[in-house]
């Protein structure tokens, strides 16, 4: 059993994982004496252009970093993961978009211990049904969902831009109580706030509805979250959540369709000059995790024989505006 987390492994060099990365490696240096850690203890970022570096590059790799509220970037020794590190990790958080997660864990489901402790850290939901698929059903798998706003300026270069909380819990496997608090305190030591819930899968459902309305809206109509909060969309946004609370019936899920509104427009006016992931991408031509947001309603929606006529209708929208996923 897990009674210390001295090696941590965070996949995925985008603005999630570096952030995270950052924050673990630098409490690590910090904080070593107050939390009594193991003086050996390693934070390694897995990459996935890594294998095309030299030895000299990954020995000197570094990255950017602009802490929250900060004008000055400053630059920080990268350690990049290696085999062995894959194989003694006893925490891995894949900070990946959706489509990217069953690639990347195949890719090291060889490597990954018996007794490591998998985060799965994206947007939508659909994916640990592919983990699980991969790796032997007793594997330790948790769900972070994080509210910090993180902006990737270039390659290996971020800019904390809100503070937000991280809420983790279990998808399988099994963790004592201790452990439990154990892992919480390290995240929370590095990157705070963090909490542990017992039903993690009504909070993903939460975010689930909440990104099945801002993402596809603010991407098929090119505007910043606020602006989903005009008159305009609210029949949308009803015919959306109406049908994201039945399918959410049928998985045993009880979502409330006037709490779901309040908690939309409340999300789209606290982020109303930001512009959504799911627009970012569609400006910039890459893939978006539609499948895994609204195009998982309409999948659930088909598996459980529940209409989804506006879940369906944005999914192949936004399908058509986005290019195709790569891997």
């Amino acid at each position: 059993m897990i009674n210390k987390l001295d090696n941590i492994v965070v996949v995925g060099q985008g603005a999630m994982g570096l952030l995270w990365y950052h924050h673990l490696s630098q409490q690590n240096i910090s904080h070593s004496d107050i939390l009594n850690v193991n003086k050996n203890k390693k934070i390694s970022l897995l990459a996935s252009n890594q294998d095309s570096l030299s030895n000299d590059e990954l020995g000197t790799a570094t990255y950017q970093f602009t802490a929250y509220q900060q004008a000055q970037e400053k630059t920080y020794p990268l350690t990049y993961s290696q085999t062995l590190d894959i194989e003694s990790a006893e925490v891995i958080i894949l900070c990946l978009k959706s489509f990217n997660i069953a690639m990347a864990v195949k890719k090291i489901a060889n490597h990954i211990s018996p007794h490591c402790i998998l985060i799965l850290a994206h947007n939508g939901m659909g994916t640990f049904e592919d983990v699980l698929n991969i790796l032997p059903s007793q594997q330790v798998i948790l769900a972070m969902l994080t509210t910090h706003g993180c902006l990737r300026n270039a390659a290996l270069a971020i800019t904390h831009t809100g503070l937000g909380q991280s809420d983790i819990g279990l998808l399988s496997g099994e963790l004592s109580l201790s452990q439990q608090a154990l892992l919480t305190s390290l995240l929370n030591a590095a990157l705070p706030q963090v909490s542990f819930h017992q039903n993690i899968v009504t909070k993903q459902w939460l975010k689930l509805a909440i990104n099945c309305v801002i993402n596809p809206i603010t991407a098929i109509n090119n505007i910043e979250n606020g602006e989903v909060n005009k008159p305009k969309f609210i029949k949308q946004i009803n015919e959306l959540l109406t049908e994201i609370t039945n399918v959410s019936k049928t998985e045993n899920i009880d979502l409330v369709l006037n709490d779901l509104q309040v908690i939309v427009h409340k999300v789209a006016q606290a982020t109303a000059k930001n512009s959504s992931s799911m627009r970012s991408d569609v400006l910039a031509g890459r893939s978006t995790e539609i499948d895994y947001i609204n195009g998982y309603i309409h999948r659930l929606g088909e598996k459980n024989n529940v209409a989804t006529p506006e879940n369906t209708r944005l999914w192949q929208q936004v399908l058509n505006l986005s290019a195709p996923p790569k891997g």
